[in-house]
């Protein structure tokens, strides 16, 4: 069964796709970890038919607006420790 995830994202087109990329995500399995938040170092892509190893992830706008179909995500690992970034410097980059 895929897993399912949810990230918050300024502009949806302008998440790298096909790439490695550091992403904040938040567990959508339901149960007591629902909404845990992890870094992850992932692939993502806009068809989720292109990626179908992977799981889903859906984007929200930064004020919370939910896309209309789900990404695939592909989670390498986790980034231990913490970003040395302002917070929601990855949502506020143009």
């Amino acid at each position: 069964m895929k897993k399912e995830y949810v990230t918050f994202v300024r502009d949806f087109k302008s998440l790298p796709q096909g790439k490695e990329i550091e992403i904040t995500i938040r567990d959508l399995t339901p149960g007591p970890r629902k909404y845990d938040a992890k870094i992850v170092k992932a692939v993502v892509s806009e068809d989720p038919a292109r990626m179908p190893e992977g799981d889903l992830l859906w984007l929200r706008s930064a004020t919370g607006v939910l896309s209309a179909k789900p990404w695939a995500i592909q989670v390498k690992g986790e980034v231990k420790g913490f970003l040395n970034l302002p917070p929601y410097s990855s949502l506020l980059r143009t």
